[in-house]
């Protein structure tokens, strides 16, 4: 069952399935009946003893995103006797790849579109199960949880449950159901979008959960591919659903906060893309709540949008209370690669020349970390504005001619978390490939860098000063389909729709990348690496007070890595893909690690 390997006189553990665990069945006790949806109740709750008891209750563990769990009875002294302990399925018609599951009180919950899970998270046993009566879409990463409510989403509807009974909260929306995208149109543009629009026909998505503070839902919404008149940070009551306020990441006109800053960088084309893939984090003594902003669209061809396309590929400090911008920074100017500004933000504390640094991180598709101070937007070192290539074939393209790099406190480019560039072994291939930067053609297959960070969050721990980030090495080749402006909202797909040819990733094997990078140097400290099936698509990582970094992968290994040095502590192998970043909790003194792997949910323990 087990077997032992050594690096740097560290002990790796190999675990398989073939370990104890406690697989649950769903055995309906009693159906309670609501306007919207039914609860199967079948267990009771879990008993809360003695010991300590320390939750997960936001997907990003807290305001900051730091990931980081204060627990240590899971450390590098011990890791290597994890086993399983239980495993729960959601069940095939029930879509949680990428989900975080919540652990609040002993109970796990778990959201797939229309249904949420109740679950002993000390057994694995199944309390109650919620089903809306209609079938949401479920490509969502978790549900979000605030005072007894849990929220969970699908498509572009919103639905709160009472966390201990699994009924609906009548005075949420409409008893219960908020279509909170459809709302937030309607409050912030009602010349243009009657009562009861129909925001998911016209391509928004809720992608991650909000984020809940003092009774108010943050919600980021997608989807950029879709083509939408941009990205939406969205602030509602959490009581009735009420929306506070609304924030475009891409101005549309004199009415939007931004206007004035943004109008200029589009030209005369369609403002869309800037979906937000990633939860909101928030500062409540600054008063900011922080967003990171996807791509414009159509996503390689930019010829109908001219100038930087703010505020895409940026991230954006807000008023909490107002919804009004702060400050941003783009990471990428007239985006033509699809390289989402997508992980993080992440927000941390440091220490430069005696003073505490308030940081805020972020990374993206291009393997580049960004760091800046999050009061004011300024990056903690250079970032400097590098010439790039600036041909192009697609008719009309006007590139732009510059890119921000980050530099460290040296005056060196940070090292890069992945690849960025192609490093191929077929002769031809190799005169095909470019560099960084380079937009792809309507007549050529170039090869470009294409892997890195994705809706895997950050980490951050205070002890180790570290930040701690996922990614891939990877590449991708096509020819360009030129579409210009005749893309429709809500119909047409900024990315499919703008290939010609391909995709192909073939001819560079793809690697799975954990960095960790000291944020006020901006020296990379250690890398890990490990098999992928995929150049995209990558998962994240949390940090505990154990000095342990973990990370799951999509061949279904699962890591702990020494969080000072990267020696790989522990490996368990899952005969089903990870896609999903995992969450640790503790329920009367003792402490467990979960992960999603397809649609199970496998949990680890110490004896």
């Amino acid at each position: 069952m087990e077997s032992t390997s050594h690096r740097r006189g560290y002990a790796t553990t190999v675990m398989t399935l073939m370990g104890l665990a406690a697989v649950t069945t769903l055995l309906p006790v009693n159906v309670g009946a609501q306007e919207h949806g039914s609860t199967r109740h079948q267990s009771s709750l879990p008993q809360i003893t003695t010991g300590d008891q320390k939750d997960w209750p936001l997907h990003n563990l807290d305001l900051h995103g730091s990931r980081y769990a204060d627990l240590d009875e899971i450390n590098t002294a011990t890791v290597s006797g994890l086993d399983v302990a239980w495993t729960f399925e959601a069940g095939a018609a029930n879509s949680i790849t990428q989900v975080t599951p919540l652990v609040v009180g002993g109970v796990m919950y778990i959201n797939a579109g229309s249904t949420l899970f109740a679950v002993n998270a000390i057994t694995g046993e199944s309390i109650w199960t919620m089903s809306l009566d209609d079938n949401l879409e479920a490509r969502g990463r978790g549900p979000s949880y605030g005072q007894g409510v849990l929220y969970g989403f699908g498509g572009a509807t919103m639905y709160a449950t009472d966390a201990k009974t699994g009924e609906l909260v009548e005075s949420f929306g409409d008893g219960g159901r908020l279509e909170i995208i459809s709302e937030a149109l309607q409050f912030k543009y009602p010349d243009d979008y009657p009562p009861g629009v129909d925001a998911y026909g016209l391509g928004y998505r809720l992608t991650t959960p909000p984020v809940y503070l003092d009774n108010t839902l943050y919600a980021g919404v997608a989807l950029s591919e879709n083509h939408i008149p941009g990205g939406l940070v969205i602030a509602a009551d959490a009581t009735t659903g009420g929306i506070k306020w609304v924030f475009n990441t891409v101005p549309q006109g004199p009415r939007d906060d931004g206007w004035a800053v943004a109008k200029d960088s589009w030209g005369d084309g369609k403002r869309v893309g800037g979906g937000v893939w990633s939860p909101p984090t928030i500062d409540t003594e600054l008063g900011l709540v922080y967003v990171n902003a996807g791509n414009p669209s159509p996503d390689y061809d930019g010829s109908a949008r001219p100038g930087m396309n703010l505020f895409t590929n940026a991230t954006i400090a807000l008023n909490l209370e107002t919804g009004r911008l702060a400050w941003y920074y783009q990471t990428v100017h007239h985006d033509l690669w699809d390289w989402d500004h997508v992980t993080g933000p992440l927000l941390f504390d440091a220490t430069k020349d005696g003073r505490t640094v308030k940081g805020i991180a972020a990374a993206g598709k291009n393997c580049l970390m960004y760091l800046w101070d999050r009061e004011t937007g300024e990056p903690i070192n250079p970032m400097v504005e590098t010439a790039v290539p600036t041909e192009s074939d697609v008719p009309g393209e006007q590139v732009w001619p510059t890119q921000p790099i980050p530099y460290n406190a040296r005056g060196v480019p940070m090292t890069p978390f992945c690849a960025t560039f192609p490093i191929l072994d077929d002769a031809e291939a190799q005169q095909r490939a470019r560099q960084m930067y380079t937009p792809y053609s309507v007549e050529e297959f170039y090869i470009v860098s294409h892997g890195g960070s994705s809706w895997g969050s950050l980490s951050f721990s205070p002890r180790t000063g570290l930040v701690y980030v996922t990614g891939k090495d990877g590449v991708i080749t096509f020819t360009v389909n030129p579409v210009g402006d005749t893309l429709e909202i809500g119909v047409s797909n900024g990315h499919a729709d703008n290939i010609a040819e391909g995709p192909i990733r073939d001819g560079m094997t793809p690697i799975f990348t954990v960095t960790a990078y000291e944020p006020i140097s901006g020296q990379l400290v250690w890398q890990q690496t490990a098999p992928t099936n995929s150049a995209i698509g990558a998962s994240g990582n949390l940090v505990t007070s154990g000095d342990l970094v973990l990370q799951g992968t999509d061949v279904g290994e699962f890591y702990a890595f020494d969080a000072r040095t990267g020696d790989r502590l522990f490996r368990y192998r899952h005969n089903r893909p990870i896609r999903a970043s995992p969450l640790t909790y503790q329920v009367n003194g003792k402490q467990y690690i979960s992960v999603v792997s397809s649609n199970s949910v496998v949990t680890l323990a110490l004896p």
